[in-house]
């Protein structure tokens, strides 16, 4: 699907009058970098970070956010109760069944909740083979009466401000999954080498976090290094296990002052990103790995993780011409064992690399992820399926270094994240993003003297998303866009402007269609049908 891209713009009137004050929770360099404009083609990106936080799940932290797949998607699936999959059933609440309830952290203590489990077996129990209705009886049953119910949680704007300003202001994905039904390691093996070893011949399957015996099947910052491509994992001697590269031989046996080890597993300080995002010093691929409290793992609260993101993003924000050519990709490596209603797409039985002990390694529950770039600007929804080896194909379409290990069904299932990338015109009006240090402060405070959360008894209310309008943005992409001769090709279901891309070829009645950008493969369409309510936010349309 490279090539094609699915934007949603989450925006209207009053949504662009408040912009300005969105923005305002960013850092300011951030701000800057959101009043200029940007344009180009795949060969302007000279960096991308990856920043892969932990542990949180899309409707958990963006449920209510208009425009997205959340809490109004008419799309949800219906269980066999007859009541929609946001009706979870509950033997055990007096209303038969369990909504997702508010995590209010300005009056409880929610920014610190229990974790819970995100094993492979309870991921596949709550999933039920995709029938999504046993996420109760699951967790219940694995982490108790008093942290189970935690699984329906979820917060609002007002508790996460800084993670919904930069899904506002940039672009997020609401069809991006985990790779894995299960916990950390195997997502993020994933993540760095596109594969857990199904067929166990280099030290796999890993569906949990343990490490039987060094992995020896080949990583991607291997290939990258191969291939000439320079690259760095930024982290302190706090990683809370957050880099499986040392799990694996090649770098075990690597030498202090080899490439791998140098790279790969060198504990740098606090502020290296820092520095060298400022004096222009950054690999063409960086990876960043959080401290414990920094990463959202619950019970570590969110509020801390953003503001690490932000001391990272304010330094590449910082030197106007890192930011004009630097894609950060903002991702979660799973959901803890955090409810979220979409099915993840999995393969057929018998498909190959893609089973461990005949149950589908994945894909996993949908996670959070937001592309922060000069491409990016403007509130918009990818909504093209992604998984974490779309993080790797994104590098795959950059650099031209190929990750092996992904398999055929995912590379036909999943994207490559170049569809979440406006290479046009992109300039949008200035949006807001908000500060983090007091956010933390206040959390920290609230945790500590605040009453814990109180799960939902009887006479539920079932939680809706704000309304905002909708503008779809369909890309095509030019084959001279990719540096390696990936052809894009135009997006099937629109027949706007598909043949002739420079003048004003006839556009169905209710349309507005017109070309944008430099890159004159920029097709904007903007629904004007009056009195149509479109999925998946059920708003009407401008």
């Amino acid at each position: 699907m490279a090539g094609i891209s699915r934007r949603r713009l989450l925006g209207s009137a009053a949504g662009v009058a408040g912009a300005g004050a969105l923005a305002s929770v960013l850092p300011p360099n951030l701000r800057k970098a959101l009043a200029a404009t940007g344009t180009g083609t795949l060969r302007d990106i000279k960096h991308i970070v990856v920043l892969m936080q932990e542990n949180r799940s899309f409707d958990h932290y963006f449920g209510t956010m208009p425009g997205v797949r959340g809490f109004d998607d008419p799309d949800a699936v219906t269980l066999s109760t007859g009541r929609s999959v946001f009706y979870q059933p509950d033997a055990k609440n007096p209303d038969g069944y369990l909504l997702p309830f508010h995590l209010d952290t300005l009056r409880t203590s929610s920014q610190a909740i229990p974790s819970t489990s995100h094993a492979f077996a309870v991921q596949h129990s709550a999933v039920n083979g995709g029938r999504m209705d046993n996420w109760l009886p699951a967790h219940r049953a694995a982490d108790g009466d008093d942290n189970g119910p935690y699984t329906m949680g979820y917060y609002t704007e007002d508790d996460i401000p800084f993670q919904w300003a930069l899904a506002r202001n940039f672009t997020v994905c609401d069809a991006y999954f985990c790779s894995v039904l299960g916990p950390t390691w195997p997502n993020r093996l994933y993540h760095w080498s596109g594969t857990i070893d199904p067929a166990g011949r280099h030290g796999g399957p890993i569906t949990s976090n343990i490490v039987p015996s060094p992995y020896t099947w080949t990583t991607y910052p291997e290939r990258l290094t191969a291939a000439g491509v320079s690259w760095h994992v930024y982290q302190q001697e706090d990683d809370y296990g957050c880099n499986p590269l040392e799990f694996f031989k090649a770098y075990q046996d690597a030498g202090p002052n080899s490439p791998l080890h140098q790279h790969g597993l060198a504990i740098g300080p606090a502020d290296r990103f820092e520095y060298d995002a400022l004096h222009d010093r950054l690999p063409t691929i960086s990876w960043i790995i959080p401290t414990s409290p920094q990463c959202e793992h619950p019970d570590y609260i969110p509020a801390a993780g953003a503001d690490f993101v932000a001391s990272k993003l304010d330094a590449i924000a910082a030197n106007p011409d890192v930011w004009a050519k630097t894609v950060v990709v903002l991702n979660y490596d799973e959901n803890d064992g955090l409810f979220d209603h979409m099915v993840p797409p999995m393969p057929p039985a018998g498909t190959p690399d893609e089973f461990v002990t005949g149950l589908p390694i994945g894909a996993g529950i949908r996670v959070p992820c937001t592309i922060v770039s000069p491409w990016t600007r403007g509130g918009y929804v990818a909504t093209e399926p992604f998984d974490h080896t779309s993080v790797l194909r994104l590098i795959e379409a950059v650099t031209g270094v190929r990750e092996t290990n992904i398999s055929d069904w995912r590379r036909r299932t999943f994207g490559d994240l170049t569809s979440a990338l406006g290479l046009g015109n992109s300039a949008q009006p200035l949006p807001p993003l908000p500060p983090t240090k007091a956010p933390l402060w206040q959390a920290e405070y609230n945790v500590k003297h605040l009453p814990r959360a109180q799960i939902p008894g009887a006479a539920q209310t079932p939680p809706h998303q704000g309304v905002r309008s909708r503008i779809d943005e369909t890309l095509t992409t030019h084959a001279a866009d990719f540096p390696h001769g990936v052809a894009g090709t135009s997006f099937p279901g629109t027949q706007l402007l598909a043949r002739n891309k420079a003048a004003g070829e006839a556009a169905p009645a209710d349309k507005r269609a017109y070309v944008t950008g430099i890159v004159a493969y920029s097709v904007s369409v903007i629904d004007t049908a009056p009195a149509s309510c479109c999925p998946p936010c059920r708003v009407q349309c401008r």
